[in-house]
């Protein structure tokens, strides 16, 4: 095995070496491996030792600030090669390390600290903190952020859509947690005819029958789903929710209700679907159910409510109009 040595051997002086067998440089020439850098020998591909003091050292120096330090794994020519690469401070990227993946770059971290990561996953999500162990005493992530005495408004989590326009936030302040924008739902599950394509925003639904997730084929204790259906009748005491959207990207793909996952909004903003069956509606009105299927009314009388009106509405007819409401499903006496 080709061997550069300490002092009692003869160093190699070379621009360059081209070695094809492995190569040790140290002082025990019974090191074994592609390349060992070592005065106490492992195993593995490259090894490094111990050098000046107790850390095992590697220095990269580029050869000017404006460029930086890069190691490649894989032929960088190809697209599923990775490499991680620190920036000088010539480039304006001082203290930036980056991470690349293939063809992404996932990973940047700078030295004041902050934390870049990013992905383009379809079908999944973009990360997953995973603590194992099967044990309730398996926590998952604790931020710590904001003010020592919890005083102002401190944002905990910041949440943006794609686009990165800002659509929520969970603050603190004095000892409570806020979400907001906020609405609450309800899973819930279709009619067969229309999992698929579901119900229009708005649309009021009642319980048909309740169902329970699983977990390895037993019912869970608290994992309550609903069977529903469109409002089928006024003033109904059934009545859950107003349709939200889907969930079909998450829901189950095998059993009873596979592929069938949606949401109904219960507390907090959002619309219902109205009609005049009973009036114009004002600001502080409950909203009931109507005799049309799915659609809700101004509570004409003591009955079940959904939410109440956020915003005068004039009818001019009998068209069907998304009234803004505060959720909030409790029987109502109107107003005088």
């Amino acid at each position: 095995m080709p061997y550069i040595g300490n002092s009692s051997k003869s160093l190699v002086s070379a621009t360059d070496i081209s070695i094809n067998d492995d190569l040790s440089v140290g002082d025990d020439a019974s090191i074994a491996g592609l390349l060992q850098v070592s005065s106490s020998a492992t195993t593995g591909d490259i090894n490094v030792g111990a050098g000046v003091g107790s850390y095992a050292t590697i220095q990269m120096t580029p050869s000017g600030t404006s460029t930086g330090n890069k190691i490649n794994f894989g032929d960088s020519s190809d697209n599923d090669y990775s490499s991680i690469t620190s920036f000088g401070s010539g480039a304006g990227e001082s203290g930036r390390v980056r991470f690349i993946s293939g063809t992404k770059e996932s990973l940047n971290l700078y030295s004041t600290g902050y934390a870049y990561f990013s992905a383009d996953v379809a079908g999944n999500y973009g990360a997953k903190f995973f603590n194992d162990g099967d044990n309730s005493n398996r926590s998952g992530i604790l931020i710590q952020c904001g003010a020592d005495t919890g005083s102002g408004t401190n944002y905990a989590v910041g949440i943006n859509d794609g686009d990165g326009n800002g659509v929520g936030y969970i603050t603190f302040s004095g000892g409570t947690t806020t979400y907001g924008a906020f609405t609450a739902h309800h899973e819930i599950s279709l009619p067969d005819s229309d999992k698929t394509s579901g119900f229009s925003y708005g649309t009021l639904v009642e319980i048909d029958k309740i169902y329970y997730t699983q977990k390895d084929s037993t019912e869970t204790e608290r994992g309550i789903r609903y069977l529903v259906k469109k409002t089928q009748s006024a003033y109904s005491k059934k009545v859950l929710g107003a349709y939200c959207g889907d969930m079909l990207a998450v829901a189950e793909t095998e059993g009873t209700y596979a592929n069938n996952l949606h949401q109904c909004a219960v507390l907090g903003d959002g619309h219902i679907l109205c009609n005049n069956s009973g009036g114009n509606i004002s600001v502080g009105d409950g909203i009931c159910t109507s005799s049309v299927e799915g659609i809700g009314q101004k509570a004409d009388q003591l009955t079940m409510i959904m939410g109440i009106a956020q915003k005068d509405i004039t009818f001019n007819g009998s068209e069907t109009v998304l009234v803004p409401v505060q959720f909030g499903l409790q029987q109502f006496t109107p107003w005088e």
